[in-house]
């Protein structure tokens, strides 16, 4: 890759919200960011001028912990970097940008970081349960990050020293869904790249695009004309039965290939509509019933789908990305995986998931979810606890991140310049939906995947028999959080 380009991209990665709420998609549409740039969301017109040392500065005060051991535990996990801690430097731009971070801070703060790949959830537990101090942070799921809150096991944010949540490193705009009440016991910076792994992004198949005679996604991306209806007539185009069999299987061509459980979501989240909403006491609620946007959109999303025939309905098998690329116009990928497909023999490029319509403001991407870091209840050194997470989310925005995109742009999607414009819009509204991350079994995995398994969209009806079960593990939730809350008092 050209230094020119290399500059070129680590600029726009780089930038401050200043920049993005300047720019205009070229529909005339305001794409300011609800991220305000690709490591936070909190900037101004003012650090325009600032250097990035400026912008991510923790502004932390001097300290010595004597040499405090900062340990970690953490899920070990094919579709994640799980890369916290680095002991050696390897040539390789992700570890060596954590190793660089990781001893700087040590040198910093005289603390000792490591890291251990275990079962957070069953360790904190146990260690909560009989009043063991063996880890400083765990980083399980989202979901079982919330059950550990409910249970009491781990520390509000807002009673760990040191910690700023309002820094542009931490993400504002997610942070703020994971609130309920205002309660807020994790939440999700620079340091913590599962939020940027689990985003999922949409692939195309350019040799398809030119064969095809259709138009170029970038174009369609950048006129605001990128939409269901333009996504449905490509991808029904792509459909070719190769065997000419008259049966549909893992031999033909598609025109989108992707689990079954992310279809509904990865477009309806894309269509600037969420499950689980908030209430203005920042409680989450179900409102689906009677709800004729969110129901408008589901059916659009079985008619481009199922109707058109151009979904590859055969399930999939691990292993196998690089032949699925070679067998569909567009394929549905978290951006973790995009980077375990460099090698692929597929020139493909990357582009938000389409709008529900042209006059939609901005490009929504979902986020699946994440592994948030979480401070046991047991931990005896908060201090050195909050000091440490500050300082590696400030550290990480200036230069793990980069290092992280990095990776991905050598793939070769990102060999063009259309793909970082790509990559800005992609990151710079992201939407984490609790219906596809917190309550997930119940909503994701398992009404909506039912019925989109079974093509079954009579939505009202699965609305009403799931309707109890979901207000129940949210009052459960709330009810919890409250009761915590007096309990402090």
């Amino acid at each position: 890759m050209k230094k020119k380009f290399i500059l070129l991209v680590l600029v726009i990665l780089l930038s401050v919200s200043a920049f993005i709420s300047c720019a205009k998609s070229a529909s005339g549409k305001d794409n300011t960011s609800k991220e305000g740039n690709l490591n936070g969301d909190n900037g101004n017109a003012s650090v325009a001028e600032e250097t990035t040392e400026d912008i991510y500065a923790d502004n932390l005060p001097e300290q010595d912990f004597g040499g405090a051991e900062f340990r970690m535990a953490v899920q070990d996990a094919a579709w994640l970097y799980v890369l916290y801690d680095a002991q050696e430097q390897t040539g390789d731009v992700l570890n060596d940008a954590v190793y660089k971070r990781n001893r700087e801070i040590e040198d910093r703060f005289n603390v000792k970081i490591t890291q251990n790949a275990i079962d957070p959830v069953g360790t904190l537990k146990k260690n909560v349960q009989s009043g063991v101090d063996a880890y400083e942070l765990y980083l399980p799921v989202d979901r079982d990050a919330l059950n550990l809150a409910v249970a009491n096991m781990i520390c509000k944010l807002s009673d760990i020293p040191n910690i700023n949540i309002a820094k542009p490193y931490w993400s504002q705009s997610l942070n703020k869904s994971l609130t309920i009440g205002g309660n807020l016991y994790f939440a999700y910076g620079s340091f913590n790249l599962s939020v940027y792994d689990y985003t999922h992004v949409l692939l195309f198949n350019k040799q398809m695009i030119s064969d095809l005679g259709l138009d170029s996604p970038y174009n369609l991306v950048n006129s605001g004309n990128w939409t269901f209806d333009t996504y449905s007539e490509m991808a029904k185009a792509a459909v070719k039965d190769v065997d000419g069999n008259g049966v549909m299987d893992g031999s033909d061509i598609y025109g989108l290939i992707s689990l079954d459980k992310h279809v509904l979501p990865d477009f309806w989240i894309a269509a600037g509509v969420q499950s689980i909403s908030k209430s203005s006491d920042d409680i989450p609620q179900f409102t689906l019933m009677g709800d004729e946007k969110f129901a408008s959109v589901i059916s659009k999303i079985f008619t481009i789908t199922y109707d058109n025939n151009s979904w590859y309905r055969g399930g999939l098998a691990a292993n196998k990305e690089d032949y699925y690329m070679s067998h569909t116009l567009f394929y549905d990928d978290t951006f973790k995986m995009v980077g375990d497909l460099r090698g692929s023999d597929t020139d493909f490029g990357i582009i938000p998931y389409p709008k529900y319509t042209a006059d939609q403001e901005n490009y929504y991407t979902r986020v699946e979810g994440g592994n948030p870091g979480v401070v046991p209840v047991t931990a005896k050194n908060l201090q050195m606890i909050g000091t440490v997470l500050e300082a590696l989310n400030a550290e990480s925005a200036k230069t793990v991140v980069p290092a992280y995109y990095d990776i991905s742009l050598k793939t070769k999607y990102a060999r063009d310049e259309e793909s970082s414009q790509m990559l800005d819009l992609i990151f710079n509204n992201r939407i984490y939906d609790l219906g596809d991350t917190y309550w997930s079994s119940i909503l994701r995995d398992g009404m909506f995947l039912n019925m989109f398994k079974k093509n079954d969209r009579d939505l009202a009806s699965q609305l009403e028999a799931v309707e109890p079960k979901i207000n129940a593990e949210i009052d459960k939730v709330v009810s919890a959080f409250e009761d915590m809350n007096n309990a402090a008092k």
